[in-house]
């Protein structure tokens, strides 16, 4: 009985995916920012994290592992096949080019079967993707608005503010993530692994970032800062 409600959760999982590209397209069509629409995909991505810890069965992770990899196959195939006036074309890429979905786009959901793998239910595990998918996925937002004070590192401008989003995005939502599942702050480690996180964000190439910052994350928190307490 509990490998259906696994079954079942796992649709919840494929379903909550597609309810915010849905929702982001309408957006766009009534004239929301495209390249922000991109970001709060980008971050509900980062909320999948959430559905770990609602499986019950040791099958759970394998079936959490389904919507990521459909993912991976229609984000290629989307890429190939459709204009930009496909919906997932219009709520994920900054331009409306199909093919900027075969960059950053697509990593993201490779980054979480990764992640997945390594990490599944640990807070090493939820630090990393909450770095990329609230950390990373804020950045831009407070960057293109608020920011101002502006640096270079390796060829790439970014912004004061910028950096301290992406900080503040990965303590946040670490914090409150741990608290949730794991009962505990672990403030420390995570104010340390979100320091990394923005160190990464800053020097990482573009799109892959998506890459570099949560798996920068994870080796850090697992490997320097201790193996979870759990």
């Amino acid at each position: 009985m509990t490998l259906w409600v696994d079954v079942v959760i796992g649709i919840l999982e494929l379903l909550y995916t597609f309810f915010i590209v849905m929702v982001m397209d309408r957006a766009v069509k009534r004239g929301f920012p495209q390249d922000i629409s991109r970001k709060i995909v980008h971050m509900w991505a980062g909320g999948l994290v959430i559905f770990w810890f609602f499986y019950t069965t040791s099958w759970g992770l394998y079936i959490f592992l389904i919507t990521p990899a459909i993912w991976v196959l229609l984000l290629v195939y989307t890429a190939l096949t459709k204009s930009s006036d496909d919906p997932t074309v219009r709520s994920m890429t900054r331009t409306g080019n199909p093919k900027e979905l075969l960059l950053g786009v697509l990593f993201f959901p490779l980054m979480i079967i990764i992640i997945t793998l390594i990490g599944y239910r640990t807070i090493e595990g939820v630090v990393a993707v909450a770095s990329v998918g609230f950390g990373d996925g804020i950045a831009p937002i407070v960057g293109k608005y608020y920011g101002i004070h502006k640096y270079r590192l390796l060829g790439r401008e970014k912004s004061l503010e910028g950096s301290l989003g992406v900080y503040l995005g990965t303590v946040v939502s670490s914090l409150l993530l741990s608290q949730a599942f794991f009962g505990m702050w672990d403030s420390m480690r995570i104010f340390l692994a979100a320091l990394i996180a923005v160190v990464l964000e800053a020097v990482s190439p573009r799109d892959v970032d998506n890459f570099i910052v949560p798996l920068g994350v994870w080796a850090f928190f697992h490997y320097l800062l201790g193996m979870s307490m759990l």
